[in-house]
C-alpha cells in the first residue's frame, strides 16, 4: 500500500507587477456590445422581480481584454481536485459575460424569471428559469421558488467574479463550485424585518449534477442565513453532496468544458471520485456610504471551504481520499469621487490532500494533486463610470498557482442600467 499527502500552508504576497495594455484594443471593446442593463441576481430567486405586476426585459454584457506574460494558472487551477480540463480562456479580447432575460410578476403571489447567459466562446446556456410563489404575512415574507436558479448565498458570494467590480472569478469560488453554482431545485425562503435589521433564511433541495456534484448522486440540501443592518451585511451557506463517479480528466490535454468527463467502465483518461463533498461559505460586507456618518469606503471579506471524503479510482489504481480546500478574499473599495473608485482584492487558497491505497502516488500524479502549492492573487482596480449605464475598469495584478507566478493587466467595459418595462401598471 502506498500513500500520498500534501500539506496545507500559506505564502506571503508577491509584489504586484503590471503589464502594459495596447491602447488600440480599448476602442475595440465598445463596438462589441449593443445592449446592457441592470444585472440580474445570477438566478438567485430573491428581489429581482418587478415590484408591480408586469414584465421587465433586462440584458447586461461585459467585454474584457486581458494581457499576461503567460497563460494564467488559475484557469486550470492544478493542485485541487476539479474537472481536470484546461479551464476557461482568459487572455486576449473576449466576451467576459452576457445575459438577457425576462422577469415577470403576474400578481401579488406569482412571479417568474428566465435568463440566458454566455461566457467567451462557450455556447449560450440557461442561467435561470424559475417560478416563484410569494406570501406576505404581518411580520414576514415567504418565498417558494422552483426551477433553475442559484442557491441563495448573498450578494458577495453569489456575485463575485460575475459582472462585478473585478473581472476574474475568485480562486476560492473556482475551487469550491467551479466558478458559479447554478442548479435545478426547490428553495423556500423567509424574510423578516426586526427593528432596523433584516433576517434572511433559505432552505433548498437541489439536483446536484453540477460541480462538486456528479451525474449520479442524491438530492443536495442547502441552508443559507443572512443578516443586514444599515451598512452591515453578513451571510453564510452550507451544502452537502453525496455523489458517485465525478470525473476528472487526466493527461493534461483536456479542453475546457462545463461538463465533467464521463466515468465509464473503461476509465479511459479519467479519474473518478465517489463519496461526500461538503461546502461551507461565509461573507461580511460593510458599506461606508450607507452608514449614519457616510464614509466613502466599502470593505468585504469572504471565504469558501470544500471538504471531501471517499475514493478515487482510475485505470491504474484505487485509493481512499480525504481532501480539504480552503480559500477566501479581502476587498477594499474607495469611492474617490461620484464616478471614480479605486479597489484592491487579495486572495488566498490552500489545501491538504491525503491518498491511501494501491497506486496512491500514481493517482496523485494523474489528478495533478502532486503539483499542489498554496495559491494567491492580488489585484488593483481603477473604475470610472462615464454614464449611469457604462463602467470602464482597468485592472493590474499578479497570481501564483501551483508554483507558477504570472502578472496580468485587463481593460473591461461593462454596460448596464437600461430596462424596458412591458405591461406594468
Amino acid at each position: 500500500m502506498t500513500s500520498f499527502t500534501t500539506p496545507s500552508s500559506l505564502i506571503r504576497s508577491p509584489n504586484l507587477e503590471a503589464i502594459g495594455l495596447p491602447a488600440a484594443r480599448g476602442a475595440l471593446l465598445a463596438g462589441l456590445l449593443v445592449c446592457a442593463c441592470p444585472v440580474f441576481a445570477h438566478g438567485e430567486a430573491d428581489d429581482v422581480l418587478p415590484a408591480e405586476p408586469g414584465v421587465v426585459f433586462e440584458a447586461v454584457a461585459a467585454v474584457r481584454y486581458l494581457s499576461a506574460d503567460a497563460v494564467l494558472p488559475s484557469a486550470r487551477l492544478a493542485g485541487h481536485l476539479l474537472q481536470g480540463d484546461a479551464g476557461p480562456a482568459l487572455r486576449g479580447t473576449q466576451l467576459e459575460h452576457a445575459t438577457v432575460g425576462l422577469a415577470a410578476r403576474l400578481d401579488d403571489t406569482w412571479g417568474a424569471q428566465l435568463v440566458l447567459g454566455k461566457h467567451g466562446s462557450d455556447v449560450a446556456h440557461v442561467e435561470a428559469a424559475w417560478l416563484q410563489a410569494r406570501r406576505d404575512t404581518d411580520d414576514a415574507v415567504w418565498l417558494l421558488s422552483a426551477g433553475r436558479q442559484q442557491p441563495a448565498m448573498g450578494a458577495v458570494l453569489g456575485g463575485a467574479g460575475h459582472l462585478d467590480r473585478f473581472g476574474l472569478v475568485p480562486l476560492a469560488a473556482r475551487m469550491a463550485v467551479n466558478g458559479q453554482w447554478i442548479d435545478d431545485g426547490l428553495q423556500l425562503g423567509w424574510r423578516r424585518d426586526v427593528g432596523t435589521s433584516t433576517w434572511h433564511v433559505d432552505a433548498g433541495l437541489w439536483r446536484g449534477q453540477v460541480f462538486p456534484g456528479a451525474a449520479h448522486g442524491g438530492v443536495v440540501p442547502s441552508l443559507h442565513a443572512g443578516w443586514t443592518h444599515g451598512p452591515w451585511a453578513v451571510n453564510a451557506v452550507a451544502a452537502r453532496f453525496e455523489l458517485q463517479g465525478r470525473g476528472s480528466a487526466i493527461g493534461g490535454t483536456a479542453e475546457h468544458s462545463h461538463s465533467a468527463p464521463v466515468c465509464d467502465a473503461a476509465l479511459s483518461q479519467v479519474a473518478c471520485f465517489s463519496g461526500r463533498s461538503q461546502l461551507a461559505a461565509a461573507s461580511w460586507r460593510w458599506r461606508g456610504l450607507d452608514a449614519q456618518q457616510p464614509w466613502p469606503v466599502t470593505l468585504t471579506a469572504a471565504g469558501w471551504l470544500r471538504h471531501e471524503t471517499g475514493v478515487i479510482e482510475s485505470a491504474n489504481g484505487l485509493a481512499d481520499y480525504r481532501g480539504s480546500n480552503r480559500g477566501g478574499w479581502l476587498e477594499a473599495l474607495w469611492h474617490v469621487r461620484p464616478r471614480w473608485e479605486l479597489g484592491w482584492r487579495g486572495e488566498r487558497l490552500s489545501a491538504s490532500h491525503r491518498l491511501n491505497g494501491a497506486g496512491a502516488s500514481l493517482l496523485a500524479s494523474e489528478t495533478q494533486l502532486n503539483t499542489y502549492a498554496p495559491s494567491s492573487r492580488h489585484t488593483l482596480m481603477l473604475g470610472y463610470s462615464p454614464t449611469d449605464w457604462a463602467d470602464i475598469r482597468l485592472e493590474a495584478g499578479r497570481e501564483s498557482v501551483a508554483g507558477t507566478r504570472v502578472s496580468f493587466a485587463a481593460l473591461r467595459l461593462v454596460l448596464k442600467h437600461a430596462t424596458l418595462p412591458v405591461g406594468a401598471r
